[in-house]
């Protein structure tokens, strides 16, 4: 009896702990947690000199035709990354994004400044994003000093 009564009062439990923990969770991460997410992701493969990890952090749509740098789509984007790490330009990275701002409007997001270090000397980046169905990715990034 005493079995019984232990196994009902943590089938109980589970059940209080299920419905409290779906009443909870709400609707999310706001999209700021969630740009901050994608953003240490992207900052994390850039350290760890791993593409395809940086290259998930950026949409299908990617797109940049400025003249600091061609990637085109997110093919040309992977081979610019890809050449830039033969050269070194991922070498003793350190990222400053203590100061960058983060603005938010209607399903797109400029993250800016990014400051990008290397021996060589740095870089700033702005980098754009688009919530997309799979949630906030880059689509655009621009980079000053190149």
């Amino acid at each position: 009896m005493r079995q019984l009564l232990n196994t009902g009062t943590l089938l109980g439990l589970a059940v209080i702990l299920v419905i409290g923990g779906c009443a909870t969770t709400g609707s999310g991460a706001s999209d700021d947690d969630q740009i901050r997410g994608l953003l240490g992701e992207w900052q994390e493969a850039i350290l760890a000199k791993e593409v395809d990890r940086y290259m998930a952090t950026h949409s299908e749509s990617f797109s940049h035709d400025g003249y600091e740098y061609q990637a085109d789509d997110k093919a040309g984007l992977r081979d610019f990354t890809e050449g830039a790490i033969a050269e070194g330009g991922w070498d003793d990275v350190e990222l400053y994004m203590e100061d960058m701002d983060i603005a938010i409007a209607e399903g797109k997001a400029t993250v800016y400044p990014i400051d990008y270090t290397v021996p060589a000397g740095t870089i700033t980046i702005e980098l754009i994003l688009t919530k997309e169905k799979a949630g906030w990715l880059i689509t655009d990034m621009n980079i000053e000093g190149l």
